[in-house]
């Protein structure tokens, strides 16, 4: 499998660096996962629009999903459709998205779906949208991406044995103490670090970073718990 970052950033795009979006390319199909402001012009340094095989939007926010708009316009001026997989809320993005060139297919929680050799799994997180992580298996290789979520100790279990774990931490470490926990919707670096550890992944990459967070301070902390680590903001291909 090969990771392509084309955006790290969260909620809002840093100069030059676009919000959530990730190419996965595996021998089966080429996934993109997330949307994001920007996504599509970082997209075609790797393939064209035409190659997309299918996309997976872990939930409905405007930073993980505005670039489906643009998509929609030159799929529109093809005639092509292409397969979609979204939570089915919020009812008015949901409405607005599914229009026209997308085969809308919705994520439900623990859901599992085979295409090729592909295993698809979903789980849902903690956030105000309803959101949720996937993890994706072929040939014995595992990617397992958060999504925005807090931390759920499912996660866990849900995300053993990853090859490359893609986790948000869009808080600092002491932003998520001052947060009560119903209500932390995003992982802080050690958070996304333990999880990555009790998982027994083998490479974490941080995603979802804000444009003023301090990248130094984010992965020494992460580093503090999870030794093979590295920022999403830092890397643009990783093959595993």
């Amino acid at each position: 499998m090969i990771l392509n970052i084309l955006g790290a950033r969260g909620p809002y795009p840093a100069k030059g660096e676009p919000t959530s979006g990730y190419l996965l390319m595996t021998k089966e199909a080429n996934i993109l996962i997330e949307c994001g402001s920007g996504v599509l012009t970082r997209l075609l340094n790797f393939i064209s629009f035409d190659d997309i095989s299918f996309i997976i939007c872990s939930h409905l926010h405007a930073d993980h999903t505005s670039d489906l708009g643009v998509l929609r316009y030159y799929l529109a001026s093809r005639g092509k459709e292409i397969d979609l997989y979204i939570p089915s809320e919020p009812k008015e993005e949901y409405n607005l998205i599914r229009k026209g060139v997308y085969r809308v297919k919705e994520i439900e929680n623990n859901m599992e779906i085979e295409i090729g050799n592909l295993s698809i799994k979903f789980l849902e997180g903690q956030h105000p949208y309803k959101s949720f992580a996937v993890r994706i298996e072929e040939n014995g290789k595992v990617f397992g991406f958060s999504g925005d979520t807090g931390f759920k100790e499912e996660l866990i279990e849900f995300f053993k044995e990853a090859d490359l774990l893609l986790l948000n931490a869009a808080y600092t470490d002491k932003e998520v103490e001052k947060i009560e926990s119903e209500k932390r919707f995003h992982l802080s670096p050690k958070q996304a670090a333990e999880i990555a550890k009790k998982a027994n992944a083998k490479l974490l990459v941080l995603t979802h970073l804000k444009p003023e967070c301090n990248e130094k301070e984010h992965f020494m902390s992460a580093k503090e718990v999870f030794e093979n680590i590295v920022l999403g903001t830092n890397m643009e291909v990783i093959e595993f």
